[in-house]
């Protein structure tokens, strides 16, 4: 009875420690250790349109999942207009998870996102043909499904507001297949675009054929009282 009483108190104890990990914040782990567990890595890749040729690192704030799935990112630094494919490549990367005394927890930790220089070769090379540009003030009555931004803590934090504007290619089908930075904010950005990424539009005609568009949308960010 002693020994059934005591089995239960630490099958007790360990499922308590396993909720009280639930509810902490991720455990903040170094960016060369989680390097080490990294186990499936997909390189950014810019618009084929994008006509400057940009380089640099985008480094960014992950929290890993228990099972290695990356839960979210924030920028901390970077080009703007390299943001989106940094974000789109380090959310697809997967992580052997990552234990404390044999129990796989969340965690917190640094992703950087190279973009190596193009050669001039790369530069040069021929692009499809280009998408059918629609301007900004027709699109409203076209959208179809809007998704509104997470305004970002820090920026709400530090007050700041304003709007992102952005360049945008929309399939065949009014799925948003592509977005390029126009102006805005570097810590409103990302928000921006995550958002925009889920937009839906009725598909474009053209001669009588679908096809894809490229036009400009806004994404305002206000803060109450303001």
């Amino acid at each position: 009875m002693k020994r059934s009483f005591a089995t239960l108190l630490i099958v007790s104890f360990s499922v308590s420690l396993l909720l009280a990990q639930e509810e902490r914040e991720p455990l903040g782990v170094s960016e060369q250790e989680m390097q080490k567990l990294l186990i499936h890595r997909v390189d950014p890749v810019l618009p084929r349109d994008t006509r400057v040729r940009l380089h640099g690192t985008v480094v960014l704030r992950a929290v890993i999942s228990k099972s290695g799935v990356v839960e979210s990112l924030q920028m901390v630094s970077g080009h703007p207009m390299l943001v989106p494919a940094a974000l789109d490549a380090a959310r697809q990367w997967r992580y052997r998870h990552f234990e404390v005394n044999g129990i796989p927890v969340r965690v917190e930790t640094t992703v950087r996102v190279e973009f190596a220089e193009k050669s001039e070769a790369e530069a040069e090379t021929s692009v499809p043909e280009s998408p059918v540009s629609v301007s900004a003030e027709e699109m409203p009555g076209r959208i179809v499904h809007r998704v509104f931004p997470v305004y970002p803590p820090l920026a709400r934090q530090a007050r700041i507001q304003g709007t992102v504007v952005l360049r945008i290619v929309i399939n065949q089908l009014g799925e948003v297949r592509d977005t390029q930075l126009v102006s805005g904010h570097p810590m409103l950005v990302p928000a921006a675009v995550e958002a925009v990424k889920k937009w839906r539009y009725l598909p474009y005609e053209s001669d009588g054929r679908t096809v894809e568009m490229r036009t400009e949308v806004r994404v305002i960010f206000s803060l109450a009282g303001s």
